[in-house]
């Protein structure tokens, strides 16, 4: 008996050894559905069942710290499988992207030697949160498979759980399904889980027959899984204990490009349509007459990989990610390069993914818009790291290519720890990029001491890493309480909008609604209304305090410093962070009435520097175009930071973006607030951040009339004149297209100025300067002076150098001279 089929392809060495390359599977095709066809059906077919269209979430995960990209279909609902009240629809449909490359969930190596490993990749899935069961489940799909799919009923396999009777009856006894297409495994293929403790569930899966014929109908590697119905019933302790859910879950997923590769006769996902769109885009940018030292498995490869990067790095960009050396830019940074280089081998000479992004648009811009609006940007994106990249590479190879003929490592042809790390921490070449080129070469790297020289690098700051523990392990707290409260469905009203930014105080009445302590003798509370502002849209938190005038068990008075808050993901309530709790914590009780006092001097600052903020973003689109795409900001009370795509602007185009900020800003306009649908504040122009989520049915949108819109949560002023004085302090590239701008505004800009000002007066008097407009002239006086002493010291060093020899031999006589006889 099958005991059950793989759904990992094998090693790219494995995958190549097991396929001859004059071999032709045999491969029926059925409906010859494209894939934009296969996600409107899947859709289509369960909003008609009931389900919610609902779109894709991000490919970051904005609420889920411990994953660096959203890497399965399920991830967004997290939160409705721990508790399925919380959920605002039953029933949901998504095509949700997804990306594996980078922490445990890498198939980065594995891209472009197998059929069906990919970086960026789709799932399908239906979902319910409590509203259905196995055999609705299993009735829909098998449906959907048999009716709108027109798979054959003899290509089709399933598996369940050895365990798992319910689900085999339902297929052999309501589905017909003959028991010998039935499969019963093991926990280690059918059994699903969040995690070590959590939400679990048995699970059953839908094969293809590929007819593969090298394989007998009892191998695994003849089976394509291409759908995971888990039935989520269980909840796992700590201890392993597996406890009935009262209302177990459903989530399925199906990929889309496995199940394209079946519809549309292919043994290989990369050979489907969109694919192939780009990988055509691929061969016309290659030059016709390069000699390459490529064969054809090899060169096709590599136009796999390209393509595959293609669709990753433009995704990853597009959200806001940017290349960098750490994180999830490192992650990006690592696919562009990896994608240049494979292009550079296929004789690609200009820009790679630039250049390739129209064929991308082609094979996917319809489904995904955002690929057409945010073209400007990606594209720079990809050609600033490129460019960057370039020189790395060139100076990598040379590196790499002394090591190879070096006779120090000719026997064994390994290059060392210490040589990868050089490359990697010097020059910015990734480990996994030396080993590819190591791999090309008949070399091999020497990952474990790579590994040790890097943990001891990280090492080399230890307490201010231990510091840095600390605080991720109190974030971590934070993090887990915050899901668990927005799971049983806390909530509070936000009541921070209500208060103007100008008040001097401000002592609003409120209740507890949540509490818990933090390892590190902190608390954590929930308090209705809450005029704090959390953490979001760039904006820092707003400080002050909560106050237990009189317990209502012990009469005990007390005031709690704020530290911070952080919104519930949900953005249903804001969650308080609070300094030192200690033993007053029994004071902090459920029910408990407080007074929450707001630092508004704090609370202004920031509304100031908002509200600035939106100003800068609109003289910025007004001098550079509307090209200019918000890519980031900080709001502090003191100051703002603005990132933003752009070419590096002059020192005029500068000034004229600060006469326009400060011209709005005298202009005392008032500012205007409203709510309204998505699509009505799109259609009055506001700006929305790309890199954002918003609700379709209401956003907030702040207008300053005749200068800006916005879609907006942050707290702004009521009118525009404290932003006099608006100055710009630097202004410079942060790299792969991207500028940022740092600037004060309002009291920060008068006390900067002043500052900047006792400097030049400070300057004047070492100078000797009587008047301040003198000082760059005496200044740019005394460099000249300095570079023409400097010329003049150079050339007499040269002059001594060139007769040098002459005066040793002079003193050679004269001291034999003296010797007496």
């Amino acid at each position: 008996m099958l005991s059950a089929w793989s759904r990992r392809s094998g090693p790219a060495s494995l995958w190549q050894a097991r396929t001859p390359a004059a071999l032709q599977i045999r491969c029926q095709a059925l409906s010859s559905m494209s894939a934009s066809e296969i996600r409107k059906r899947f859709t289509d077919y369960f909003a008609r069942n009931g389900h919610a269209r609902v779109a894709s979430a991000n490919i970051v995960p904005k609420s889920d710290p411990s994953l660096l990209f959203t890497n399965a279909g399920m991830v967004p609902f997290k939160q409705y499988f721990m508790d399925p009240r919380t959920a605002p629809y039953k029933l949901a449909t998504t095509v949700q992207k997804c990306v594996r490359a980078g922490g445990k969930h890498n198939d980065l190596d594995q891209v472009g030697y197998t059929p069906r490993h990919h970086t960026f990749f789709e799932m399908l899935g239906n979902f319910s949160f409590g509203a259905y069961d196995k055999r609705a489940t299993i009735r829909m799909a098998w449906k959907f498979v048999r009716e709108e799919l027109q798979m054959p009923e003899d290509m089709l396999r399933v598996t369940v759980l050895e365990s798992d009777h319910e689900s085999y009856d339902i297929w052999k006894n309501d589905i017909k399904l003959d028991p010998s297409r039935i499969v019963r495994c093991g926990p280690e293929d059918n059994f699903w889980s969040m995690g070590s403790e959590g939400p679990c569930g048995p699970c059953s899966e839908i094969f293809w027959d590929t007819k593969d014929p090298r394989y007998a109908v009892t191998d695994d590697e003849r089976w394509l899984e291409f759908w995971n119905l888990v039935f989520m019933q269980f909840h796992r302790s700590a201890d392993g204990q597996l406890t009935p859910l009262a209302q177990p879950c459903i989530d399925t997923g199906m990929g889309l490009e496995r199940v394209a590769s079946i519809l549309q006769g292919k043994t290989n996902n990369f050979d489907t349509d969109e694919f192939q769109t780009i990988i055509q885009g691929v061969d016309r940018l290659r030059r016709v007459d390069a000699a390459l030292p490529l064969d054809q498995q090899a060169a096709l490869a590599h136009k796999r990989i390209v393509a595959d990067h293609m669709r990753a790095s433009a995704f990853l960009v597009s959200e806001g990610v940017h290349p960098s050396n750490t994180g999830r830019g490192y992650v990006l940074r690592r696919i562009i390069r990896r994608a240049v280089r494979a292009g550079r081998l296929l004789g690609i000479d200009g820009p790679v993914l630039p250049a390739l992004y129209p064929s991308l648009e082609a094979a996917m811009g319809t489904v995904y818009p955002e690929l057409a609006e945010r073209r400007e940007y990606i594209v720079g994106v990809l050609r600033s790291e490129e460019g960057a990249f370039a020189k790395t590479l060139n100076k990598g190879m040379a590196l790499l290519e002394g090591i190879f003929a070096s006779t120090d490592h000719a026997g064994t042809k390994v290059v060392s720890g210490g040589d990868a790390f050089a490359l990697y921490d010097t020059h910015g070449f990734p480990v996994d990029l030396t080993q590819i080129i190591a791999r090309d070469n008949g070399w091999t790297v020497d990952v474990e001491e790579f590994g040790r020289i890097q943990l001891q690098s990280r090492k080399r700051n230890q307490t201010s890493w231990k510091t840095e523990s600390k605080r991720q392990s109190v974030a971590g707290e934070i993090d887990v309480k915050v899901a668990e409260w927005q799971a049983a469905g806390v909530r509070s009203r936000f009541c921070g909008y209500e208060l103007d930014p100008a008040q001097k105080s401000a002592h609003i009445p409120s209740e507890i609604v949540a509490f818990s302590t933090l390892s590190n003798g902190d608390g954590l509370l929930v308090i209705d209304p809450c005029p704090f502002y959390a953490h979001g849209g760039g904006q820092e938190p707003d400080s002050g305090s909560v106050t237990v005038s009189g317990h209502c068990d012990t009469g005990d008075a007390h005031m709690f410093t704020l530290k911070s808050a952080v919104a519930l993901p949900n953005g249903q309530a804001t969650a308080l962070h609070l300094k030192a709790v200690g033993d007053k914590h029994h004071m902090l009780t459920t029910g408990q009435l407080i007074t929450a006092a707001v630092d508004m001097q704090r609370r202004h600052g920031s509304a100031v520097h908002h509200t600035a903020t939106h100003l800068l973003h609109a003289a910025l689109r007004s001098v550079e175009g509307d090209a200019v795409k918000q890519a980031g900001s900080l709001v502090r009370p003191d100051s703002l930071r603005f990132d933003f795509t752009s070419s590096a602007l002059t020192d005029s185009q500068l000034r004229e973006v600060e006469r326009q900020v400060n011209r709005a800003a005298l202009a005392n306009a008032d500012i205007v607030v409203s709510e309204m649908p998505l699509d009505e504040a799109k259609r009055r122009g506001a700006v929305a951040l790309f890199t954002e989520k918003y609700s379709p049915e209401r956003v907030r949108v702040v207008e300053i009339p005749n200068v800006s819109m916005e879609l907006c949560s942050g707290t702004h002023l009521r009118s525009t004149r404290t932003i006099f004085p608006f100055q710009i302090v630097s202004e410079g590239s942060i790299g792969s297209g991207t500028r940022r701008i740092d600037a004060v505004a309002g009291v920060a800009a008068s006390a900067w100025l002043q500052q900047q000002l006792a400097c030049a007066r400070a300057a004047a008097r070492v100078l000797d300067v009587a008047k301040l407009d003198q000082l760059s002239e005496k200044a740019q006086r005394l460099s000249d002076q300095n570079r023409a002493l400097r010329d003049e010291a150079a050339r007499w060093l040269r002059v001594a150098a060139a007769n040098a020899e002459a005066v040793a031999t002079h003193a050679t006589a004269l001291g034999a001279a003296a010797v007496p006889t």
